[in-house]
């Protein structure tokens, strides 16, 4: 399927072919670094509908449709790697949600 990738500042766009049930997001990343549309893969924030794509999700798990337009959104790698706890692969990487958190008590 077609999918369009459009810069947050709306002064670029590029469409890829894409299989949604075997690229994640984080191919989809490689992808837009290797074709010079986008930052390397640290840089790089992807929405689709006003959510944060996760790096290690396959498309197909946001149910994008032919002709889907996601959102690239540029953040520097200092700002994400500036806490010196916090690893430095983003917190994309992290699948874990809101449904999925225990509370564990000694």
């Amino acid at each position: 399927m077609k999918i369009t990738i459009r810069r947050d500042d709306n002064e670029m766009e590029a469409t890829y072919e894409v299989n949604e049930n075997e690229l994640t997001v984080l191919d989809l990343k490689d992808m837009i670094a290797k074709n010079n549309f986008g930052p390397i893969i640290e840089e790089q924030r992807l929405e689709y509908n006003k959510k944060r794509l996760k790096n290690s999700h396959f498309l197909s798990y946001y149910q994008m449709k032919e002709k889907s337009v996601l959102i690239l959104k540029l953040q520097s790698a200092s700002t994400s790697s500036s806490n010196t706890s916090t690893p430095s692969a983003s917190d994309d990487d992290y699948d874990i949600e809101d449904d999925q958190l225990q509370v564990i008590q000694n």
